[in-house]
């Protein structure tokens, strides 16, 4: 894989459904041979781990927990493995000395308590810190915020656009003619769907944060800010630096001072180069850095369950799916 590779995949991770005459474009090279590379990075299942799915913002007021602490667990993917099986956990990581890294999405707040006690038990982790996340929170790039925000005028999914987004669910490049064939509707209405809920923010695509698999080094950098700082002003800074290897920056709404960084890098020094250097910072005042080793995504998770669902039963959208908006099945 050379740079150009990762420039596409650059691209793709921005918009999965980015057509080849701009991926053309914006890499300086012709249609015909970003059409190979895509090829030969499908071949090889690179976008295999892209999915499409209904945005999370769709659903209204979530809570998104983040788990971490030292698990005793002495199996890792054994452990991973039972972490799956709550359907309220999306992602999982195991991270340098033991530490366990759970990513949860929950439709009610009430559910906190019960699925962390569920998380410490299944990872084997008597003592765990729990951070909340707030996915629109002005740091990062739009395609890493878990679906923009619904415009107002955001109509409900129909039993069509369901099925649509199942089909783009294991292929985000499914081109509309393919989709067209296999739900029975002309290439237009499937073209005119994909472009209204690309537009409502309603359809959203999971970029794993391990893509393509095994290809760079991982590093999570917890960050404690001096008293005062601004979190927001202080991730953009961290983002804006580096923004070929600084993937996320988070904060949590309910840890104060703290930011949680993502590095990815195909070179250690590089790595501890930014390390050194964000711990330079006047807002900064520590850094503690951490490999991550093992990273696993679950397809178990409730969202994926009940898009499974819905896709299978006519007009089933109409009633189980965000009711309080209108339903239109129109072509």
């Amino acid at each position: 894989m050379d740079d150009t590779d990762r420039m596409l995949l650059q691209l793709i991770s921005e918009d999965p459904r980015m057509p080849l005459k701009e991926l053309a474009k914006r890499l300086g090279i012709s249609r015909q041979t970003v059409s190979r590379r895509l090829q030969v990075l499908t071949k090889l299942g690179t976008f295999k781990c892209i999915k499409a799915k209904i945005s999370y913002s769709y659903f209204g007021d979530l809570t998104f927990p983040v788990i971490w602490g030292i698990s005793k667990a002495t199996s890792i993917s054994e452990t991973l493995d039972k972490l799956g099986k709550d359907e309220s956990t999306f992602a999982a990581a195991v991270l340098g000395g033991g530490v366990a890294l759970v990513f949860g999405c929950l439709r009610e707040a009430s559910e906190l308590e019960r699925y962390v006690d569920s998380v410490k038990r299944v990872a084997d982790m008597p003592e765990a810190t729990v951070g909340l996340l707030s996915y629109h929170d002005g740091v990062n790039f739009d395609f890493w915020s878990e679906g923009a925000t619904l415009s107002r005028n955001c109509r409900q999914l129909s039993s069509l656009d369901l099925r649509i987004i199942a089909s783009l669910h294991d292929n985000p490049r499914e081109p509309p003619a393919k989709i067209a064939d296999d739900i029975g509707v002309s290439t237009k209405t499937i073209r005119r769907h994909i472009e209204r809920m690309r537009l409502d923010g309603s359809l959203d695509f999971r970029i794993p944060v391990d893509f393509p698999p095994g290809e760079s080094f991982f590093t999570l950098l917890f960050i404690n800010l001096r008293s005062g700082a601004d979190k927001v002003e202080v991730g953009r800074r961290i983002l804006s630096r580096y923004p070929q290897c600084v993937l996320i920056v988070r904060p949590f709404t309910n840890i104060p001072n703290f930011l949680r960084v993502l590095l990815r890098s195909d070179k250690m020094s590089e790595i501890r180069r930014i390390i050194e250097e964000v711990g330079e910072d006047e807002d900064v005042t520590a850094v503690r850095p951490n490999l991550i080793y093992f990273w696993r995504e679950y397809e178990t998770a409730w969202n994926y369950k009940m898009l499974r669902a819905l896709a299978r039963i006519p007009g089933g959208a109409a009633n189980r799916v965000n009711s309080s908006q209108r339903h239109d099945d129109s072509g």
